[in-house]
């Protein structure tokens, strides 16, 4: 039988609050209505999900700092104990404020108590076998290649989602993209994920295939290019480079794309460390996130039969750029 992967979601839980919807609607008014969010409750919430579906899949453990407003959201799993190992509470939770502009369509972000840098000591890690670790910013808290210098010594395989890197805090509490490229932590992670938007501030050109070559010459392996309604380009180097066109799975109306990056970075980890297949991991990654954007966050329903066909479909289409 094989043997469950030990996944670590390392990062920031947030409590974030959408004020419109595409069209300007008003979506919330009371300020005091938060959700939960932040990359770790995202691969915590989905990953306890499909592991009651997938023999082979064990929910992640969320390794993660959050205020106690976002923990008690989060305590309200019925399996909480599961998911949440090891939660540092501070006082403060950072807070994003998501806007969706009506014309066009671009998810605006604002942020209020950005979080301290990720400190590796807080934690109590013990660990029969070198966990998986996947890593995701919300804002500079893994900017020191030194974090990821200890997680190479401590962690089996390291994904990286440097979305936190790339923002930059206005004097309005406005976020705005910002150029990024840390050569010391590349060298120390094996899996990175960027938007397409995120890939062009770089320093590598515009080219989103070429973006991706010039990344896997670094010694990542694998490079995950997220392209929203276009699918996304995944590049794999083992040794030689192959750079493949994944395509989107586009059925249902999209209903909140917030956290469809992490879960779809936490479900494409999972899969390829268990079956070693990226293709077949991508494919699955990408089904799975089409279910999460087509229903309400958290309330998702999911049965194994619609992931697979979905997977089996997507797979299909999988193609290979001409070098």
């Amino acid at each position: 039988m094989r043997k469950k992967v030990i996944t670590l979601a390392l990062g920031q839980m947030v409590l974030d609050n959408v004020i419109h919807d595409r069209q300007g609607t008003p979506l919330i008014k009371d300020q005091n209505n938060l959700f939960l969010g932040g990359p770790p409750s995202f691969a915590g919430i989905i990953g306890l999900i499909l592991s009651k579906m997938f023999p082979w899949m064990a929910p992640p453990l969320v390794y993660a700092y959050g205020c106690p407003k976002a923990v008690s959201l989060l305590k309200k799993l019925p399996d909480y104990d599961l998911v949440s190992k090891n939660l540092m509470i501070q006082s403060k939770c950072p807070q994003f404020r998501l806007e969706y502009s009506s014309d066009e369509n671009e998810r605006m972000l604002s942020l209020r108590n950005p979080p301290l840098r990720f400190n590796l000591a807080d934690f109590n890690w013990k660990f029969v076998n070198p966990p998986v670790a996947i890593v995701s910013s919300v804002y500079h808290e893994f900017s020191n290649y030194k974090i990821f210098s200890s997680l190479r010594n401590r962690c089996s395989y390291i994904a990286f989602d440097p979305q936190g890197c790339f923002r930059q805090l206005t004097a309005t509490g406005k976020i705005k993209l910002r150029k990024w490229w840390d050569s010391e932590i590349m060298k120390n992670i094996d899996c990175i994920k960027v938007s397409e938007t995120e890939a062009k501030f770089l320093k590598l050109g515009t080219h989103p295939v070429k973006i991706v070559t010039r990344i896997l010459k670094t010694p990542v392996t694998s490079v995950l290019l997220t392209r929203g309604k276009n699918g996304a380009i995944l590049g794999v180097k083992n040794p030689n480079i192959h750079i493949y066109d994944v395509p989107a799975f586009t059925k249902g109306t999209i209903v909140d794309e917030t956290g469809a990056g992490d879960v779809f970075l936490f479900t494409f980890v999972t899969h390829f460390q268990t079956f070693a297949n990226e293709l077949d991991a991508i494919a699955f990654a990408t089904s799975v996130t089409s279910l999460f954007l087509e229903q309400e966050r958290f309330m998702v329903s999911f049965t194994e039969e619609t992931i697979s066909s979905r997977q089996d479909k997507i797979r299909s289409k999988i193609i290979e750029f001409l070098k």
